[in-house]
């Protein structure tokens, strides 16, 4: 769970870098939307495909868990890490 969490936040952090380097809001809301939608049911899919080989009635749970706290992470550090990017910090 932890590894799927780290990999959404730099997928978040990648998103938003390549963002913040770029000119016009519309890169902005784009990936934005890429990094709060697509991201973490893209790693949780790939939580669930692993773990469901372990505990295959609990693995269901666990991954809206992944799934919940990778778009919360991203709902918050986008814009941090965008706005950082964009002052040169």
């Amino acid at each position: 769970m932890l590894i799927a969490v780290i990999c959404i936040y730099m997928g978040v952090w990648a998103c938003a870098y390549y963002a913040g380097q770029s000119e016009g809001g519309v890169r902005f809301a784009g990936f934005y939307a890429v990094a709060v939608l697509a991201l973490p049911n893209l790693f949780g899919l790939a939580f669930w495909l692993i773990y469901q080989r372990v505990d295959g009635d609990g693995a269901a749970d666990l991954t809206r868990m992944v799934i919940l706290v990778g778009a919360g992470l991203a709902l918050v550090f986008y814009p941090v890490i965008y706005l950082r990017t964009r002052r040169g910090a």
